[in-house]
């Protein structure tokens, strides 16, 4: 067994139409074919009023003495109770063939218009059950079966084992196509499987049932969608069990290969191995033509890849601050571009290449590798100290003369202020003024600093001062006035 590993549930991926076809096999077998096993019991109780068992099951023992791979069920059957012996013929589709077709009981035979009489009338009781009515039949071709019997289900451990599937490529097949294209390849794989178990079958008496060609539509899917990506799948054989990483195509084969191995060396199953069989093809082809539409969604099939690269960029990210502790600045240096250019924008990623700027750098690598840390849009008070003490680090290395765009120490005023550093947005303020000092967003960040002071304390006053004294032109210097008038 091979199962792909599925990826943490949260609401970004929550697969709603999975749940759905979940809740309508669940309600379809608790609810639709509950009532079956009653219906089931009055046939069986026919069965042995009508004597049915005196007649077909001699000939059944008869049936199974001329064939030498039967020996073993001919032992069993002949010590096997009254009960057991007509599951046995009811679940030997060869037999049952042969039975219809008066090869069995023919019609030469004195008994033959009894036993035919009550063998429809059994059959007759057995087929009322809901489960025999939207069941797929063999040898008949009955698109209606052929949909309803992909929500049935044997017992309740066939659908458990169905639902579990279900839920594990569920949740990765409809995140990579969107739950309305899913749901097509789910009925698509349901009918590709019900197709092949007719092509299979045709000429047998029998019925089919289950969800299985439709699950294994998603297996198909799952390998084309995900291609040569390596992907992580648990796999159990016999006591070997384990995890390992492989490309998702090479599943195909190997799931493909299973089914068809099965359906030649266990054809008395009672498995619809043909059903998977054409369930993985009719689902591999339809996401082959979906993904050429560019019907998938990449995002989704390459979060895998993302989340690998990333642990593999913190472990490298852990040994470039190794480096830089011990001053392997190239070493760090390297680690850190190669980090960078995987997740471009990484707040720590971007200070530790400021630092090694900082150790072993010329003034314009200096220049660059601080205006892209001072560059990056801070969202948490961390972040925006972490900026500071760049910052700080960077005119202290500069002798307080900024060679960065004043534009750029501007864009930090805002973040000082909000974290409370209003002295240190006041000394950039004053920095980026003997730097640049028409620029024209100034005088709204000194009134937006004086705004913040009491309004009866001299820092306050001193501040729109500064407003009316240097920036006597811009609109701010009115209300500067107004204010200082008010006081």
């Amino acid at each position: 067994m091979i199962v792909p590993l599925h990826r943490r549930l949260s609401r970004a991926n929550f697969p709603l139409m999975t749940v759905a076809l979940i809740c309508v096999n669940c309600f379809v077998y608790l609810f639709l074919q509950s009532g079956d096993e009653r219906v089931s019991q009055q046939a069986w109780d026919y069965y042995q009023q009508s004597q049915l068992g005196k007649i077909e099951f001699p000939a059944y023992l008869d049936w199974l003495r001329g064939r030498e791979k039967d020996a073993q069920r001919l032992e069993f059957a002949q010590a096997a109770p009254a009960k057991i012996r007509i599951a046995m013929i009811e679940a030997d589709e060869k037999f049952l063939t042969a039975l219809h077709e008066d090869r069995i009981i023919e019609p030469t035979r004195a008994d033959y218009a009894d036993w035919h009489e009550k063998r429809e009338e059994f059959e007759r009781i057995r087929a009322s059950t809901f489960t025999a009515r939207h069941s797929l039949r063999f040898s008949q071709f009955e698109p209606g079966n052929m949909f309803s019997s992909m929500f049935l289900h044997g017992g309740l451990e066939h659908l458990i084992g169905n639902m579990i599937f279900l839920a594990v490529l569920g949740l990765l097949v409809e995140g990579a196509l969107g739950p309305w294209w899913f749901l097509a390849l789910y009925l698509v794989g349901g009918f590709g499987g019900a197709l092949t178990s007719l092509a299979w079958h045709w000429g047998d008496h029998g019925t089919a049932l289950g969800a299985s060609g439709a699950i294994a539509a998603l297996m198909g899917a799952y390998c084309v969608l995900w291609g040569t990506r390596k992907v992580r799948v648990f796999y159990w054989f016999f006591v070997v069990f384990n995890y390992v990483r492989v490309p998702a195509l090479t599943l195909l084969p190997i799931w493909f290969g299973w089914q068809v191995l099965n359906l030649w060396l266990n054809r008395g199953a009672h498995i619809g191995f043909d059903a998977h069989a054409g369930g993985i093809l009719s689902g591999a082809a339809l996401a082959l033509a979906l993904r050429q539409y560019g019907r998938v969604r990449d995002d989704f099939v390459e979060e895998d890849t993302r989340i690998e690269q990333r642990e593999v960029n913190a472990t490298a990210f852990e040994q470039a601050l190794e480096y830089l502790g011990r001053l392997e600045i190239p070493k760090a240096r390297e680690l850190l571009e190669r980090i960078d250019q995987d997740e471009p924008g990484r707040l720590p990623v971007l200070v530790a290449l400021y630092r090694c700027a900082r150790y072993s750098g010329t003034p314009p690598q200096l220049d660059a590798a601080a205006a892209r840390a001072l560059c990056f849009a801070a969202k948490t008070d961390a972040e925006i100290r972490d900026l500071k003490t760049v910052c700080d680090d960077y005119l202290k290395a500069c002798t307080g003369k900024p060679r960065i765009t004043a534009d750029v120490l501007l864009r930090l005023v805002t973040p000082w202020l909000r974290i409370g550093e209003d002295a240190a947005a006041e000394t950039l303020l004053h920095r980026i003024g003997e730097q640049s000092p028409s620029l024209q967003s100034l005088p709204a960040a000194w009134f937006t600093l004086a705004l913040r002071t009491p309004e009866s304390s001299p820092q306050r006053r001193a501040r729109l001062e500064y407003v009316v004294q240097n920036y006597a032109q811009s609109d701010f210097a009115p209300k500067a006035k107004f204010l200082l008038q008010q006081a």
